[in-house]
């Protein structure tokens, strides 16, 4: 039950400080403190202002109810105490003092954390699945950060190669944000681990996550940038990965796209320029490289396609294109290119974005 004690403190004190952490330590058990009046913490050397903060926001009733929910959705609270914690988390400048894990928070002593743009290109899309297939495969563990965009694509492709995927959260771990990977989130938790430090029921606020990134980098041994703009929670993610030592490995992109710009400015100032999964491999010794890499798979399955759909992939690429433009390029009818693009989809070689322009997977 101290454990939850415990959890309960960082919940009511909404603060991820170690200093809490040490003046807890200095009652004789976290039940204890999570009762304790406002001037027992103050001798612990907590200010008045966040001791009120705690007092205000303390509920004796819920460390047991944190426990039943823990208990009734299989998951587990960790601390730096604890030997399943991982080593390298204990590293960094501000380790948080409580994870909430779901699933199984595997051996992370091969891992690269993958991060981008919500808002990626198809390039980046792509260029974040293969990698973290290919990685994957070779076994090595992919830690992204749940969210749309180059992370979603990042899990996808590290549980399409059977490898483990590891997803750190910015609000509790009840929450599906966005809603639209909930599914996600549970083959995450079948094949690897849902990660946060933020209790259940936290809110994914913008704040949460700039800290959310520095366990992402905490947790891995290298950041894969994919895609990035100049200014993005990627290049959070991959400055908290400098200061602490980690390599910093960029997909070069187009220099025509905004999110290129930040691939670009790191590999200008010492990042690694990598454009191929083994770079990644041989860089940090991890393991050796499968022997079917998914970027660059032989073949793509054209004898299986029909003529509308051959036309229509001939034109294609990594850039979204409209439908307007495509019926141009092709010289097909609407009827034709609809059902050559339907069946591209279903395959899975085609995806379109929310304004309904086409691109390659």
């Amino acid at each position: 039950m101290d454990k939850y004690y415990f959890a309960a403190l960082f919940a009511a004190f909404g603060s991820r400080s170690a200093e809490i952490a040490e003046a807890a330590a200095k009652f004789k058990s976290p039940a204890e403190a999570y009762m304790a009046p406002p001037e027992a913490w103050a001798e612990a050397g907590i200010d008045e202002k966040t001791v009120n903060k705690f007092i205000a926001r303390r509920d004796f009733n819920y460390p047991a109810w944190l426990k039943d929910f823990c208990l009734n959705n299989g998951v587990t609270i960790l601390t730096p105490e604890d030997d399943a914690y991982p080593y390298s988390l204990k590293q960094i400048a501000s380790p948080p003092q409580v994870l909430y894990v779901k699933g199984s928070l595997t051996d992370l002593r091969g891992s690269i954390g993958i991060v981008g743009s919500r808002e990626a290109s198809g390039y980046g899309l792509k260029a974040a699945d293969a990698f973290a297939a290919d990685l994957a495969a070779a076994g090595v563990v992919i830690v992204s950060g749940g969210a749309k965009g180059i992370d979603t694509a990042a899990h996808r492709g590290a549980l399409a190669a059977g490898g483990i995927t590891v997803a750190v959260l910015g609000c509790g771990i009840d929450i599906a944000y966005p809603a639209a990977n909930k599914n996600l989130f549970a083959q995450i938790c079948e094949r690897g681990a849902l990660v946060t430090e933020y209790p259940p029921g936290t809110p994914p606020a913008a704040y949460n996550f700039p800290a959310r990134n520095r366990i992402i980098n905490g947790m891995t041994h290298g950041i894969l940038v994919a895609e990035a703009a100049k200014k993005s929670g990627a290049m959070i993610t991959a400055e908290y990965a400098l200061e602490e030592g980690h390599e910093v490995y960029c997909v070069p992109g187009s220099i025509f796209l905004p999110t290129s710009i930040g691939c670009h400015s790191l590999i200008k100032s010492g990042a690694q320029l990598v454009d191929r999964p083994e770079d990644i491999l041989e860089s940090l010794k991890l393991a050796s490289f499968p022997q079917q890499p998914a970027l660059f798979a032989s073949g793509n399955g054209e004898d299986e396609l029909d003529d509308n759909a051959k036309a229509v992939l001939k034109i294609l690429s990594f850039e979204p294109l409209s439908l307007e433009e495509i019926l141009e390029k092709s010289g097909l009818g609407l009827a034709e290119a609809g059902m050559g693009l339907l069946d591209l989809e279903m395959r899975g070689k085609v995806a379109q974005t929310a304004a309904r322009s086409y691109y390659l997977l």
